[in-house]
């Protein structure tokens, strides 16, 4: 195609007052209405004009919106196989049996550490905090009413667990925007999540377990989980051989094998389970796949656990990607983030300076919008190159607008996550200095910049590029 004559570079001034432009545009579209896909969508259309007056003409945008596009199309096929997995893992009574042995081994002595740890798994398997915190969480804020235990300090731990265990699931919507808007592959970033969300876990489980010894005691009130208990048994075949599908996950997601993969193995192991443990047939097997799996046990909190997973419940994230790689997409045609990374470079020349500096732009986009998303997509899109430049993994930088943008998301006031936790757990904002995930990651990682210590190259056997889909 005949260059265009007309298209001319933007200067440093003109860069940063575009990128300005396209966050105001999303920033007042989502305080008008908390819908994420219309204010990206806005974004992209904000791009195109801009594009427009650096002189360039509407087949050059939209190829630059198709190329951007392509970007996240690994990720979308993996969030719709994660809607398959989640459906029919539900529907061959996997998360049935964790829920049932995990309140069977709730006690007053453990009670803050199993709440964090039974969070965790929760999230680890359905792929939401949300999920967790709406069902298992309510749950338990229940039994810590018996147990006298602070609603608070229970809220900490719970909050803390489910987002823990959201990170590293391969089926959390914001795990997979992570990936995909650093370029990473999915699994590469869980695997770079762990060497700071790991070392966090252990110190949070260590002080639940030191504050729960001083300040819970007394007999504990089961019979909401003992409702719990009996509803599953009577709905479900509860059996230790229906986590052989998640297990199947985790062994290949260590061997590195691509997630699309792990992933439909873990699909077709948990379809053959539903039919031999819980009497699936093919149809629903496929309908589930489809619009997920809807639980009528006629108990609220059962059903509202269970009534997960489809390639539709996906969409909306989908939709995400989609339009956030778009307008990265034009961003990157107008050389926009070009203009802003060159400037950017001239005070960032070391790897943990682009760390810092990571941490910094996600914490102030955050702060700006409350909302985790577009937190991670915007630095994500326009600082990806920085570490292709300093010879950095981008799974380092997907790390670093988790730990940023998604733990930051739960104890910012104003944040969508920690106003869902407010009114879904019934606690003010006391639950905050509990939750200790988010203020010791980013501690971590900060840490970890100023050691040099995990900050791996590109070509890092540790963390090999071809082990994944990359975006």
């Amino acid at each position: 195609m005949k260059r265009n004559e007309k298209m001319r570079m933007p200067t440093t001034k003109e860069a940063v007052f575009a990128l300005l432009v396209v966050i105001g545009v999303i920033l007042i579209s989502i305080n008008t209405a908390l819908v994420l896909e219309t204010a990206l969508v806005l974004g992209a259309m904000t791009s195109a004009i801009i594009a427009v007056y650096f002189g360039y003409e509407f087949e050059e945008i939209e190829n630059a919106l198709i190329e951007g596009i392509k970007n996240g199309l690994g990720a979308c096929m993996i969030l719709m196989i994660i809607g398959m997995v989640v459906g029919t893992w539900i529907l061959g009574g996997t998360i049935q049996t964790m829920v049932f042995y995990g309140l069977k081994l709730l006690s007053p002595q453990i009670f803050l550490p199993a709440s964090f740890l039974l969070s965790t798994v929760t999230s680890l398997l359905i792929g939401s905090s949300f999920g967790t915190m709406a069902t298992i969480g309510i749950v338990l804020m229940g039994v810590a009413e018996g147990l006298g235990a602070p609603a608070a300090m229970t809220a900490g731990a719970i909050v803390s667990g489910a987002i823990f265990g959201d990170k590293l699931s391969p089926m959390s919507d914001s795990t997979n925007l992570a990936a995909a808007m650093s370029g990473t592959g999915l699994f590469d970033h869980i695997r770079s999540m762990f060497y700071v969300s790991g070392p966090t876990a252990a110190i949070s489980i260590t002080l639940y377990a030191i504050i729960g010894k001083m300040y819970i005691s007394g007999n504990v009130n089961l019979g909401t989980v003992e409702k719990i208990l009996n509803t599953l048994q009577s709905n479900f075949n509860i059996s230790l051989i229906t986590l052989i599908p998640p297990l199947l996950m985790i062994i290949l997601s260590v061997l590195k094998v691509p997630a699309i993969a792990s992933l439909s193995a873990s699909f077709a192991t948990a379809s053959i389970f539903a039919v031999f443990t819980q009497g699936a047939n093919l149809s629903e097997i496929i309908n589930v796949a489809a619009n997920g799996y809807v639980a009528e046990t006629g108990f609220k909190l059962i059903d509202n656990l269970l009534t997960q997973g489809g390639i539709n419940g996906m969409m909306s994230t989908v939709a995400i990607i989609l339009a956030g790689t778009a307008m990265g997409g034009v961003l990157e045609k107008t050389n926009v983030l070009k203009v802003l990374l060159k400037s950017l470079m001239n005070y960032v020349k070391t790897p943990k300076g682009l760390v810092l500096s990571t941490l910094a732009s996600a914490y102030m986009m955050l702060i700006a919008t409350g909302e985790m998303m577009v937190s991670m997509i915007i630095p994500g899109r326009t600082l990806e190159p920085a570490y292709k430049e300093l010879n950095i993994h981008n799974s380092v930088l997907s790390r670093s607008l988790e730990t940023a943008a998604t733990l930051g998301c739960a104890i910012l006031p104003w944040g969508v996550v920690s106003v869902y936790i407010q009114n879904v757990l019934d606690v003010n904002l006391g639950y905050i200095q509990y939750t200790f995930l988010p203020f010791i990651s980013p501690i971590i990682t900060i840490i970890y910049a100023f050691m040099g210590f995990a900050l791996f190259k590109r070509d890092d056997k540790n963390l090999s590029q071809n082990s994944d889909i990359t975006v």
